[in-house]
């Protein structure tokens, strides 16, 4: 992943893959850009791949009829008066068939007990490293 400048100030995120758009965010500093709905569209996206992930690895080729996500962030300023991203609510409804319930009561324990992989590190808090070099 790469974040550039571009000449006329606007920013590009590329995810250096192939089924995923750069972003293109113009004028950073003056845009409603929101770095925080990365993180929370993250959530969203691997929640709802893991759902739908964990039916077919219990079934092989079974799918949910419907399945619809939504994501909620809460924000709240830190000791220092800064603001942070308190929390993160996923809701997601499927609509199941009738023949898939057996897996997918399954899938509703793997998902209380473990979550999805980005919903997991989130809640075990991220370590970061961050080197700057002039150049």
């Amino acid at each position: 992943m790469e974040l550039r400048e571009l000449e006329n100030g606007d920013w590009e995120i590329s995810f250096n893959n192939p089924d995923m758009g750069n972003i293109i965010i113009p004028a950073p500093l003056k845009s409603q850009f929101s770095c925080g709905a990365l993180i929370v569209a993250g959530a969203l996206c691997c929640t709802t791949g893991s759902m739908l992930y964990e039916l077919d690895a219990r079934k092989p080729g079974a799918r949910y009829n419907v399945i619809r996500s939504s994501a909620t962030q809460s924000r709240i300023k830190d000791e220092k008066g800064r603001v942070v991203i308190d929390s993160i609510d996923v809701h997601v409804e499927v609509d199941v068939p009738e023949e898939h319930l057996g897996a997918f009561e399954d899938v509703l324990k793997e998902h209380e007990d473990n979550q999805c992989a980005m919903v997991r590190s989130l809640n075990r808090g991220i370590k970061a490293e961050i080197t700057i070099k002039k150049i």
